[in-house]
């Protein structure tokens, strides 16, 4: 019997898309909660582990970190490696993605004018230059993708926060310095199951 999915994330895009991209390309069925912005943390660290979101329930079994979930899903879609070395590579690759995400909603969230500011600076200066420089490092190396000459669950996971990231920042930061992370976001999206995804849902992103 196959497993029952639940999905539970804010109403905005976020890190759950990359595992919304992982259900989409295997054709798998979940139900899709989404808790409104007005909800106060309160209410959420009365319900989930550690009180974030998102969190993946697997029939009883709650993932509640956005690597495994995005883990577990591609394994059962077929994107993972069958060598342990490559898929703990893979793993560090998705938290150092997931932790740019992080880093960018972080400036996206601060109210406080120059707070917000020294945070855009970091981002421009620092933080987007040293990871994307990185990533882009990782990807030649491997040969192309980070799963190497095909794409893997952690290339699925790039390109869904990449998605978040752009919306949220206003302006590409891939396509004309970092040509082999523009390749995996783009033939990503070109996945036939995730563009009929994307096509059916982009008029309803919220950042």
């Amino acid at each position: 019997m196959a497993p029952v999915y639940k999905l539970k994330s804010y109403d905005y895009v976020g890190v759950a898309e990359s595992i919304r991209y992982l259900f989409a390309y295997g054709g798998i069925q979940y139900e899709n909660i989404v808790l409104k912005k007005d909800i106060t943390i309160t209410e959420v660290q009365k319900t989930i582990p550690f009180g974030k979101l998102p969190v993946l329930a697997v029939n009883d079994t709650i993932l509640f970190h956005p690597v495994p979930m995005c883990w577990y899903v591609g394994k059962n879609v077929g994107l993972t490696s069958d060598i342990d070395i490559e898929e703990a590579e893979l793993g560090a690759i998705s938290a150092a993605v997931f932790d740019l995400g992080e880093k960018v909603f972080q400036w996206y969230l601060e109210e406080d004018k120059y707070k917000k500011e020294k945070l855009e600076s970091e981002l421009q200066e620092d933080i987007y230059p040293k990871y994307l420089t990185d990533f882009e490092e990782i990807a030649q190396k491997k040969g192309g993708y980070f799963g190497g000459k095909k794409i893997s669950w952690s290339d699925v996971c790039f390109a869904g926060v990449l998605v978040t990231v752009q919306g949220v920042w206003k302006k590409d930061v891939l396509q004309k310095q970092y040509p082999l992370l523009y390749q995996i976001y783009r033939d990503v999206h070109n996945i036939p199951a995730i563009k009929a995804y994307v096509s059916k849902n982009v008029a309803t992103y919220k950042y």
